[in-house]
C-alpha cells in the first residue's frame, strides 16, 4: 500500500468529479505533487487501449493531436496513468475515441477468404492436431500438449506457450497487492475447448473458447489464433466476456522473446526468467475498485468491473 504520508500532496485531477472539472481547471499545478505509482502502468486496462490507439491516431493526424493537447500528459500524469476517479476516466476514454475518429481509418486488417473450408462440432473434436500457419511463425493445437509456437527462421519451438494467471488484487489503482499466502492460479490454454477451425490455400483461423478457473472465481474467455501466408506473424486475440472482481488475471507467452510478442496496448508487461527460458505476462484485466487520495479511499466501481475487453495480441519477428 502507498504510505499514509505522501511526500507531497496529491495531484488535483485526482480529486475532480468529472473530465469537465479537470479542464477547467487548465494546466496541472507546477508545485510538487505526487506522482502515479508505478504499480499504476496496469490498472484500468481499457482505458490502457483507448491510450494506445490514441497515440497511433496523434502521431500521423494533426486534429487528433490538437484534440488531445488540452490534456497534456506531463501536466496531468494521473490522468493518463488511470490514477483517477470513474467519472474523469469515462471522460478522458471519451475523449481518446473522438481522437481516434479523427484519423484516417487504418487499412491493416487482411481480406477474408471465401474459399476457406469451415469445420465445427463433431467433425472439429474428431481432429486431434490443429495447424495454423503464417509465412513465419506457425502455431499447433492438441488437447493434449496445448499451443506450440514454432519459427524455424528465428529458433522458436516453445510447447504448451500460452498459460493463463490469476491474483487476489488487495491493492489500489497505483498498484498490485498480492495475498501473500496465495500462490498464483494457472490455467493452460489446452483448456480451453476448439469451436471452429477454418483452412484454406492461403488463411488458417482457429477459435477456442472456455472458463478460467471453477467455481465461483472464473473468467470466461474466447481465444482465436489467426495466420496467413503472405504475414510473418500469427494473430492471437483473447476475449473476455465478464470480469472477477479484485483480481488480476495476466497471460503468460512461456518460451518466447518480449519482442516476439507484441499486444496493441500501453504497456502492461512483466518479462520473468526462468528455467523455460521465462516467460511474458500481459495484464489482461485488473479489476481493483479502490484509488487513494491523500489519506482518504475512494471507491471506483467501473475500474472494477469494466465490460468486455477484446485483446489482441502478434506473435512473430514483426516487420
Amino acid at each position: 500500500m502507498p504510505s499514509p504520508h505522501p511526500p507531497y500532496p496529491p495531484h488535483p485531477d485526482r480529486l475532480a468529479p468529472s473530465l469537465l472539472q479537470v479542464q477547467a481547471a487548465g494546466p496541472g499545478p507546477r508545485a510538487p505533487c505526487c506522482e502515479p505509482g508505478a504499480g499504476s502502468a496496469d490498472c484500468r486496462v481499457d482505458l490502457k487501449q483507448w491510450i494506445y490507439r490514441a497515440r497511433r491516431a496523434a502521431a500521423s493526424c494533426p486534429a487528433a493531436a490538437e484534440h488531445l493537447a488540452p490534456f497534456d500528459e506531463t501536466e496531468h500524469p494521473d490522468l493518463w496513468a488511470g490514477t483517477v476517479r470513474d467519472g474523469v476516466a469515462r471522460g478522458f476514454a471519451a475523449r481518446l475515441e473522438e481522437a481516434c475518429s479523427l484519423a484516417p481509418p487504418s487499412d491493416a486488417s487482411s481480406p477474408e477468404d471465401d474459399g476457406a473450408e469451415i469445420v465445427s462440432g463433431k467433425e472439429l473434436r474428431r481432429k486431434r492436431d490443429l495447424l495454423v500457419a503464417s509465412g513465419g511463425a506457425r502455431a499447433r493445437f492438441t488437447r493434449k500438449t496445448g499451443l506450440l509456437v514454432v519459427d524455424r527462421a528465428h529458433d522458436v519451438h516453445s510447447e504448451n506457450c500460452l498459460w493463463f494467471e490469476a491474483r487476489r488484487d488487495l491493492g489500489t489503482l497505483d498498484g498490485f497487492v498480492g495475498a501473500h499466502d496465495e500462490r498464483p492460479r494457472l490455467f493452460s490454454a489446452q483448456f480451453l475447448q476448439p469451436l471452429q477451425y477454418s483452412v484454406s490455400a492461403c488463411a488458417a483461423r482457429l477459435v477456442l473458447e472456455g472458463r478460467l478457473g471453477r467455481g465461483e472465481v472464473g473468467w470466461r474467455c474466447r481465444l482465436t489464433v489467426s495466420g496467413r501466408s503472405d504475414q510473418r506473424d500469427l494473430g492471437v486475440t483473447v476475449e473476455l466476456a465478464d470480469v472477477v472482481e479484485g483480481w488480476r488475471l495476466r497471460s503468460r507467452f512461456l518460451g518466447l522473446a518480449p519482442d516476439f510478442v507484441r499486444h496493441e496496448c500501453e504497456p502492461v508487461r512483466e518479462v520473468v526468467d526462468g528455467a523455460r527460458g521465462g516467460f511474458v505476462a500481459d495484464t489482461l484485466v485488473r479489476s481493483c475498485g479502490r484509488l487513494r487520495v491523500g489519506d482518504e479511499v475512494y471507491q471506483t466501481p467501473a475500474a472494477a468491473r469494466p465490460g468486455p475487453l477484446r485483446h489482441q495480441f502478434w506473435i512473430g519477428p514483426g516487420a
